[in-house]
């Protein structure tokens, strides 16, 4: 879900990123550790609440707060879900510009899950480049690395 804004997005300076990282659980597991969003703040740095404004069993609207830099940021977003296989989340509202996150949730052969994510933020502000960098900048394979972290603390009791 894509909402049309003033000027055009492809003006947009825009950070992209994707990532994939193996994780040694179920695909319903690690899909529901991603899916908590209420839980982010526990462990994403930046994040500062998090909270379901409304859930479906395929769909939530959520509202969070994050701090990039000295800027606070409140928007909306809505999560699309196909259970153990796909998370598409999109704004509603980002002061930004416009934002899509993709979780993609394979499961191996051997066993475990391979999880893809794909991030894209069209900034319309280029003030909130540096800080928004440093939020959601530290990358893919960072952001793959904490969700993996928190998987092995609810999942294993921790490596």
């Amino acid at each position: 879900m894509q909402v049309k804004r003033d000027g055009d997005p492809a003006d947009m300076p825009a950070m992209r990123q994707h990532g994939s990282r193996y994780f040694p659980y179920p695909c319903r597991q690690v899909f529901a550790v991603v899916a908590d969003v209420e839980r982010y703040p526990e462990f994403l740095p930046g994040w500062v609440r998090v909270r379901v404004l409304h859930a479906e069993a395929d769909r939530m609207e959520v509202e969070q707060k994050l701090q990039a830099g000295p800027f606070p940021l409140l928007f909306r977003s809505v999560a699309r879900l196909e259970r153990c296989r796909r998370i598409v989340i999109s704004d509603i509202d980002a002061p930004f510009g416009s934002m899509t996150i993709e979780w993609w949730f394979e499961r191996c052969k051997e066993a475990g899950c391979m999880v893809s994510l794909r991030v894209e933020v069209g900034l319309r502000a280029s003030v909130l480049k540096p800080p928004l960098q440093r939020l959601l900048g530290y990358g893919c394979g960072d952001l793959l690395r904490r969700f993996e972290r928190r998987a092995d603390l609810l999942l294993s009791g921790g490596r």
